[in-house]
Protein backbone atom coordinates (compact mmCIF):
# COMPACT_ATOMS: atom_id res chain seq x y z
CA UNK A 1 0.00 0.00 0.00
CA UNK A 2 2.85 2.83 0.69
CA UNK A 3 4.19 1.90 -2.28
CA UNK A 4 1.02 2.95 -4.14
CA UNK A 5 0.89 6.49 -2.16
CA UNK A 6 4.75 7.04 -3.43
CA UNK A 7 3.87 6.49 -6.62
CA UNK A 8 0.88 8.85 -6.71
CA UNK A 9 3.21 11.34 -5.24
CA UNK A 10 5.80 10.47 -7.45
CA UNK A 11 3.44 11.03 -10.31
CA UNK A 12 1.61 14.38 -8.75
CA UNK A 13 5.18 15.73 -8.71
CA UNK A 14 5.74 15.16 -12.52
CA UNK A 15 2.45 16.45 -13.02
CA UNK A 16 3.19 19.66 -11.34
CA UNK A 17 6.77 20.06 -12.98
CA UNK A 18 5.26 19.14 -16.90
CA UNK A 19 2.37 22.57 -15.64
CA UNK A 20 5.19 24.47 -14.49
CA UNK A 21 7.22 23.55 -17.30
CA UNK A 22 4.27 24.39 -19.60
CA UNK A 23 3.69 27.82 -17.82
CA UNK A 24 7.48 28.93 -18.36
CA UNK A 25 7.31 27.92 -21.79
CA UNK A 26 4.07 30.17 -22.15
CA UNK A 27 5.39 32.77 -20.40
CA UNK A 28 9.17 32.71 -22.61
CA UNK A 29 7.05 32.95 -25.39
CA UNK A 30 4.86 35.98 -24.85
CA UNK A 31 8.00 37.69 -22.95
CA UNK A 32 10.08 36.99 -26.34
CA UNK A 33 7.05 38.48 -28.61
CA UNK A 34 7.01 41.50 -26.45
CA UNK A 35 10.90 42.31 -26.40
CA UNK A 36 10.32 41.82 -30.43
CA UNK A 37 7.36 43.39 -30.68
CA UNK A 38 7.85 46.78 -29.12
CA UNK A 39 10.31 47.73 -31.94
CA UNK A 40 6.64 48.15 -34.01
CA UNK A 41 6.23 51.19 -32.19
CA UNK A 42 7.29 54.22 -34.12
CA UNK A 43 8.73 55.86 -31.33
CA UNK A 44 10.75 53.56 -30.65
CA UNK A 45 12.10 52.98 -34.26
CA UNK A 46 12.91 56.83 -33.73
CA UNK A 47 14.91 56.39 -30.84
CA UNK A 48 16.66 53.31 -31.74
CA UNK A 49 17.66 55.30 -35.19
CA UNK A 50 18.90 58.28 -32.63
CA UNK A 51 20.99 55.71 -30.94
CA UNK A 52 22.32 53.58 -33.84
CA UNK A 53 21.35 55.20 -37.25
CA UNK A 54 18.91 54.85 -39.55
CA UNK A 55 20.34 51.89 -41.29
CA UNK A 56 22.85 49.87 -39.05
CA UNK A 57 24.91 47.66 -41.54
CA UNK A 58 22.77 48.23 -44.31
CA UNK A 59 19.53 47.11 -42.71
CA UNK A 60 16.31 49.12 -41.61
CA UNK A 61 16.68 50.23 -37.95
CA UNK A 62 13.80 48.18 -37.08
CA UNK A 63 14.64 45.19 -38.94
CA UNK A 64 18.12 45.18 -37.13
CA UNK A 65 16.46 45.64 -34.01
CA UNK A 66 13.82 43.18 -34.20
CA UNK A 67 16.34 40.62 -35.40
CA UNK A 68 18.98 41.78 -32.24
CA UNK A 69 16.06 41.10 -30.08
CA UNK A 70 15.17 38.08 -31.34
CA UNK A 71 18.87 37.09 -30.90
CA UNK A 72 19.38 38.52 -27.45
CA UNK A 73 16.19 37.60 -25.79
CA UNK A 74 16.23 34.03 -26.64
CA UNK A 75 17.85 32.95 -23.70
CA UNK A 76 14.09 33.33 -21.90
CA UNK A 77 13.81 30.00 -22.93
CA UNK A 78 16.28 28.94 -20.52
CA UNK A 79 15.78 31.47 -18.05
CA UNK A 80 11.90 31.75 -17.22
CA UNK A 81 11.75 27.68 -16.42
CA UNK A 82 14.86 27.93 -14.67
CA UNK A 83 13.19 30.50 -12.15
CA UNK A 84 9.69 29.23 -12.22
CA UNK A 85 11.97 25.60 -10.81
CA UNK A 86 13.79 27.87 -8.41
CA UNK A 87 10.50 29.51 -7.34
CA UNK A 88 8.58 26.39 -6.97
CA UNK A 89 11.15 24.16 -4.86
CA UNK A 90 11.41 27.79 -2.73
CA UNK A 91 7.80 27.00 -2.52
CA UNK A 92 8.18 23.18 -1.46
CA UNK A 93 10.66 23.68 0.87
CA UNK A 94 8.90 26.70 3.05
CA UNK A 95 5.36 25.42 2.65
CA UNK A 96 4.38 29.11 2.86
CA UNK A 97 2.79 30.28 0.33
CA UNK A 98 2.94 34.22 1.36
CA UNK A 99 6.92 34.09 1.44
CA UNK A 100 7.34 32.06 -1.82
CA UNK A 101 4.89 35.28 -3.22
CA UNK A 102 6.99 38.25 -1.35
CA UNK A 103 9.88 35.59 -2.99
CA UNK A 104 8.83 35.82 -6.01
CA UNK A 105 8.44 40.25 -6.41
CA UNK A 106 12.12 39.89 -6.82
CA UNK A 107 13.37 42.78 -4.81
CA UNK A 108 17.30 42.74 -4.16
CA UNK A 109 16.58 41.30 -1.11
CA UNK A 110 14.29 38.23 -1.80
CA UNK A 111 16.56 37.54 -4.70
CA UNK A 112 19.00 37.19 -2.13
CA UNK A 113 17.30 34.90 0.01
CA UNK A 114 15.87 32.69 -2.52
CA UNK A 115 19.46 32.31 -4.38
CA UNK A 116 20.82 31.39 -0.89
CA UNK A 117 18.01 29.03 0.03
CA UNK A 118 19.42 26.54 -2.59
CA UNK A 119 22.06 24.27 -0.34
CA UNK A 120 25.06 22.52 -1.16
CA UNK A 121 22.75 19.39 -0.79
CA UNK A 122 20.14 20.48 -2.64
CA UNK A 123 19.80 18.70 -6.04
CA UNK A 124 21.49 19.08 -8.87
CA UNK A 125 19.07 20.09 -11.06
CA UNK A 126 17.75 22.59 -8.56
CA UNK A 127 21.60 23.63 -8.41
CA UNK A 128 21.90 24.01 -12.08
CA UNK A 129 18.46 26.31 -12.11
CA UNK A 130 19.70 28.67 -9.88
CA UNK A 131 22.93 29.31 -11.57
CA UNK A 132 20.81 29.52 -14.85
CA UNK A 133 18.54 31.92 -13.17
CA UNK A 134 21.40 34.14 -11.18
CA UNK A 135 23.12 34.51 -14.82
CA UNK A 136 20.22 35.37 -16.65
CA UNK A 137 19.75 38.24 -14.05
CA UNK A 138 23.25 39.48 -14.96
CA UNK A 139 22.78 38.86 -18.77
CA UNK A 140 19.70 40.90 -18.89
CA UNK A 141 20.98 43.83 -16.80
CA UNK A 142 23.82 43.98 -18.63
CA UNK A 143 21.73 44.18 -21.89
CA UNK A 144 19.59 47.16 -19.87
CA UNK A 145 22.72 48.54 -18.79
CA UNK A 146 24.44 48.64 -22.33
CA UNK A 147 21.20 50.47 -23.82
CA UNK A 148 20.98 52.66 -21.08
CA UNK A 149 24.69 54.14 -21.90
CA UNK A 150 24.10 53.92 -25.50
CA UNK A 151 20.95 56.13 -25.49
CA UNK A 152 22.29 58.36 -22.95
CA UNK A 153 25.59 58.77 -24.79
CA UNK A 154 23.34 59.54 -28.29
CA UNK A 155 21.03 61.83 -25.81
CA UNK A 156 17.78 59.82 -26.21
Amino acid sequence: MPATAAARTGEAAQESERKTRRAALILSWMLWAIFIGVNLDPAVTKAQAGVVGERPFGIPVRDFFMIFNAVAFFPLFWWTPSLMKLVSYARRQTEDLATTLLASVFTAFELALLFTSVKADTPADIRRARNIAFAGFFYFGALAAVWIVLAARAGV
